[in-house]
């Protein structure tokens, strides 16, 4: 094979047969928010603990938990009390014909239990910090 002829293979193969792509990891949403949940529950424990653990600050420690608790107990409530059902469009398929099951709003509104994977977690890491520095 002479060096033009190798050229042209390399180029032809190489326009031919791409090259494999990584696939994409897609994580589920509850999942996802537990992980977040988790670790916004660490670093509000973090606080507290800092908070204790400060000479000055240690009257601080127990407000600032009870604050943060609250706040997550009232947005988990908020966001499962605000859900509402899965409404259905108005799709564009002309009468008679059988709508696919792509099309198909869900059965279930997700944010409830992504609230409470979210919130679980910080409520749980705020709540040891309230029992440990109590």
């Amino acid at each position: 094979m002479s060096a033009l002829e190798d050229e042209r293979w390399r180029w032809y193969a190489a326009r031919t047969m791409p090259l494999p792509t990584p696939r994409r990891v897609a994580l589920s949403l509850p999942l996802l928010g537990a992980l977040c949940g988790v670790l916004l529950g660490l670093a509000a424990f973090a606080v507290v603990a800092a908070l204790w653990r400060v000479g000055g600050a240690a009257h601080l420690a127990m407000p600032a938990a009870e604050a943060i608790l609250l706040i997550t107990l009232t947005g988990m409530a908020g966001a499962i009390l605000s859900a509402e059902p899965a409404r259905i469009r108005r799709a564009r398929v002309p009468i008679g014909r059988a709508v696919p099951h792509a099309w198909w709003p869900p059965q279930h509104d997700p944010v409830p239990l992504v609230a409470a994977c979210v919130g679980a977690p910080i409520a749980a890491g705020v709540g040891a910090a309230i029992w440990l520095f109590h």
